[in-house]
Formats: structure tokens, sequence, C-alpha cells
């Protein structure tokens, strides 16, 4: 072999890179578990985003539905009211005779209440756990009472309607309003007197309690949900609706509260002392 040969040989050789393990075995081993961890990583994260956002997603339609729930009921319920809230005084057979037969399209309640668990603070957040609408019993309470309500009203109407026609019969000359106590007695019996008049009562101070009830819920509940909600990871899904009576004098005065019955007339109509009355008809939200 010439010289010049044997030098272009060498040159080859020297070139060429020894074995090496770490290059040749373990980098591509390793380097191709990264890979793989990274893109793992990557697709976790991913997909726990997604998975927050269709969470507070979820909890602002919750929220919404909830408010719009809320909001059918207090004007169902001021519906109702406005059949008769001019025209009572504290005497309680005059309220029985001047609430008339109601009708309305006023529905119960149906939706889980255990929707809202969003809204249950930890239990070492104190001041969430002061703020009443964080807390489901109150929610629950409001729409079980609701729901009975409107049962209540079904059935003053159920027994409201044949009195009113046995009183027009009886007495077709004279005005509900004009027919006396014991004319009432004659024509109905005590028993449906009384009846009547006991469930006009819980109707009324029922229908009275529950729409400022529904209305403090739906004009608190959108913020607490506000900052319950990340609602910057949503924005461009929409929006937590709000309420508000302000600007609307119609509805405020509705949210006042007719008069109060009297008591002493009540309990001599039943037979009970004055404090017994006022226990029966207590609703929890004096």
């Amino acid at each position: 072999m010439s010289e010049e040969t044997e030098l272009l040989v060498h040159a080859i050789k020297s070139l060429r890179q020894d074995d090496n393990l770490f290059k040749d075995y373990i980098f591509p081993i390793v380097s191709g578990f990264f890979s793989a961890l990274l893109g793992a990583g990557v697709a976790y994260f991913t997909l726990k985003y997604q998975e927050d956002i269709q969470i507070e997603k979820e909890k602002m339609d919750v929220a919404n539905k909830w408010t719009l729930i809320s909001e059918n009921a207090l004007a169902s319920l001021l519906a109702i009211k406005t059949n008769y809230e001019n025209e009572l005084n504290d005497n309680p057979i005059q309220r029985a005779l001047k609430v008339p037969t109601v009708l309305h399209n006023a529905k119960p309640i149906n939706e889980e209440v255990l929707d809202l668990i969003f809204l249950v603070p930890k239990a070492d957040d104190k001041r969430a756990q002061d703020l009443k609408w964080r807390g489901l019993p109150r929610i629950r309470s409001m729409v079980s009472n609701y729901n009975f309500l409107l049962d209540v009203w079904e059935k003053r109407n159920s027994i409201d309607r044949p009195i009113k026609v046995k009183l027009h019969q009886d007495y077709s000359d004279v005005a509900f309003v004009e027919v006396t106590k014991e004319q009432i007695i004659e024509s109905v019996g005590i028993h449906k007197l009384i009846e009547l008049v006991d469930l006009t009562q819980r109707v009324i101070k029922s229908t009275d309690e529950l729409i400022l009830e529904f209305h403090d819920f739906i004009s608190e509940f959108p913020d607490i949900a506000k900052n319950i909600i990340n609602t910057k990871k949503i924005k461009k899904y929409g929006s937590i609706i709000t309420y508000s009576s302000e600007g609307n004098p119609k509805l405020i005065e509705k949210l006042e509260k007719v008069p109060e019955v009297n008591y002493e007339i009540l309990a001599e109509l039943f037979g009970i002392n004055v404090d017994e009355v006022k226990n029966s008809y207590s609703t929890g939200y004096e």
C-alpha cells in the first residue's frame, strides 16, 4: 500500500467516533421516555384545564337556572297577591271573604337543591358560613315552603268557591263583607267558617313571607355566585344573571306586607288563647 493510501485510511479511521454506551443506548431511551412524559404532561394539563372550564360552565348554568326559577316563583307569588293586596283589614273574617278564589299558573319547583352543592363553604371559612344563601338547608326550606304554599292555596280554593256560592244563594242582596259572622255560621256552619279563615290567614302570611324570601335570594345570590365561580375562565361563554328591584317602585310597594291580622279575634273564633294562635301561624321567617 502506498504511503498516500495509508494516510487516507488513517484519516478516515480518525474520523470514526469510538463506541459510546450512553450516546448509543441510554440517551435514545431516556430521550424517548422524557418525550413521552412531556407529551403525557401536556395532555394531562390540557385535559385538566378543559375539565375546569366545563365545571365552571356547569356552575354558571346552575346558578343562572336557579336565579330564573326563583324569579319566576317570585313573579307567581306577586301575581297571586295582586288579587287581594289592597283589600284587607285586620279582621280575619273580612279577610276570608275578601280573598277570592285565586286562579294561577304557578308551578312547584322540582329542581334538585343538591345541584347547588358548590355553594357550601369549607369548614374553616367562617365568613362564608355566615352568608345565609351559602347554606343549602335555607334554600331547601324556601323551595319546600313554596311548594307547600301552592298546595295550601289549592286547598283554600277548593273550599272557598262552595262557601261563597252558598253565601250568595242565601244572601244575594248583601255583599260578602256585609254578611255577619252569625249569618255565615247559619249558612255554612262554624266548622267551614273556621277552616276558610284558617287557610286564608295561612296563605296570606306565607305568601308575604315567601315574597320577601325569594326577593332576598335573587337579590343576593348572583353576587355570591360571582365570588365562587371563576368567571374569567369562561368570560366568552356567558355571564351570571343579576337581579335588582331598584327603580321599580311598583315592585317595592308589593314587597310591603298586608295588614297584620287581629289575633284576638282569631283566638276568640278558634277558642284558644292569643299566644297559641300566634304560634300556630309562625312561619319561621319572622
